[in-house]
């Protein structure tokens, strides 16, 4: 085929290049038998297109997960199977451990001695908090969730002991104060 220009740069279509090693044929989409040679484990269905999963039904559709090893086959004791999964497929799931009554307490103890009780029940928190540090720290056993809410609870606590503390220094100061100016004569 020639253009305009002169030769056409492709060449004929008879003579064009086919990269999988035969000649362009009429039929663009190839015959049945060449889908089969091409597919030699057999897998292809009746419309020509290969079966991913290595098995069809009857109709031709493939069958999901057929022919696909499962992953979680051989889970380790301590996993479940999740609620939501596939059928036919477990999801590894470790149960979260159970919070730290200690940490969750010196929390809502630290934050009332902040904001409602004026920092009298800060100590209080203070030590429920630094026990339940000690309940979710990685190397006790058996190690508790909440170590977020500790460690909240623990700043809480330190800065409404800490204000505590001095308004206590306030109050001695000013006492002391009040008890020289009274005892010399002011």
């Amino acid at each position: 085929m020639s253009t305009q220009w002169g030769q056409d740069p492709y060449g004929a279509s008879s003579e064009r290049y086919d990269p999988y090693g035969s000649l362009a044929s009429a039929d663009p989409y190839g015959s049945a038998e060449q889908h089969e040679a091409a597919d030699p484990y057999g897998t292809a269905d009746r419309h020509g297109t290969a079966d991913p999963y290595g098995a069809a039904d009857p109709h031709g559709a493939p069958q999901r997960g057929a022919g696909v090893q499962d992953p979680y086959a051989s889970l380790p004791s301590g996993l479940s199977q999740g609620r939501y999964a596939a059928p036919g497929y477990a999801v590894a799931v470790q149960p979260a451990p159970p919070s730290s009554g200690l940490g969750i307490a010196g929390f809502v103890v630290g934050l009332l001695g902040l904001t409602l009780c004026g920092t009298l029940v800060s100590p209080v928190g203070l030590v429920l908090s630094i026990l339940g540090m000690r309940e979710t720290s990685p190397t006790a056993t058996p190690p508790k969730g909440g170590r977020g809410l500790t460690i909240t609870g623990l700043i809480l606590s330190i800065i409404g002991t800490v204000a505590l503390l001095l308004i206590i220094a306030y109050f001695v100061v000013m006492f002391v104060i009040a008890g020289v100016a009274a005892s010399s004569g002011y």
